[in-house]
């Protein structure tokens, strides 16, 4: 367990603190063009991001116990039995409270166990707010798992990404599309100031090895920075859904 927990925290460092450095392929051209002109993408319905002085530039509006309450309210609502339909704040567990960002930000990293899967959280500690989530289990679990396994992990990281980003119901599809093409094709996108991604630490012998899907909120920049693919410019699921 205590292996697994430091793997945890490498994904959540890697996350939080390094620009990705993978480039992809350009993927819009006149016909791509001509096909987002006529897809309808969600918009969230509240902003729950603010700038921050962090190396993303930006964080969530809400503490780690207004999420975990915003959570149990989406749960409730969605009457969804692929996640835990009330999640205990007191489980909640904390991983490191002493990491630091590039930009000399100090946070804490936590996680919530449940039977099949992982949450995970990073708090700023001066501002108690949280700046990136995660969703996911052991390397091994999750590639021999079924697809009905695999299938849970990003439609629990979508109810994730739903509460937080401010969506509602009806987008849990478009957001569970982005991480699975986000696992699909090994790309990390940005989409309406928000980062999503499949995050992996294999280690050496597959042993104790994590795989964590990931949003936080960001500064536009960081698009740039990361060479990130615009999800509404990507010839992804949704967009093939809507045609």
């Amino acid at each position: 367990m205590k292996k697994i927990i430091c793997l945890m925290i490498s994904l959540l460092l890697t996350f939080t603190m390094c620009a990705c450095s993978d480039k992809n392929g350009e993927q819009s051209d006149k016909t791509n063009d001509k096909v987002q002109s006529t897809v309808e993408y969600p918009v969230p319905e509240e902003v729950t991001f603010e700038k921050s002085e962090n190396n993303l530039g930006a964080r969530y509006t809400f503490t780690l116990q207004e999420f975990n309450d915003k959570l149990n309210v989406a749960c409730k609502n969605i009457g969804t039995d692929s996640t835990q339909e009330f999640f205990d704040f007191t489980n909640w567990q904390i991983m490191s409270s002493e990491l630091v960002d590039d930009n000399g930000i100090e946070y804490s990293s936590y996680y919530y166990p449940t039977d099949t899967l992982t949450i995970t959280a990073a708090v700023e500690n001066e501002s108690n707010k949280v700046m990136n989530l995660g969703c996911g289990n052991t390397y091994e679990e999750f590639v021999n798992s079924d697809a009905e396994y695999q299938y849970t992990v990003m439609l629990t990281s979508a109810i994730l990404a739903m509460v937080a980003g401010g969506y509602t119901e009806d987008d849990l599809e478009f957001l569970y599309d982005i991480f699975f093409d986000a696992a699909k094709n090994n790309v990390q996108f940005f989409y309406q100031n928000s980062v999503y991604m499949m995050n992996l630490s294999k280690a050496e012998g597959e042993e104790g090895s994590v795989v964590l899907f990931m949003t936080s909120p960001c500064k536009e920049k960081i698009k740039q920075e990361w060479e990130l693919t615009d999800y509404s410019d990507f010839e992804g699921s949704y967009r093939q859904k809507s045609k």
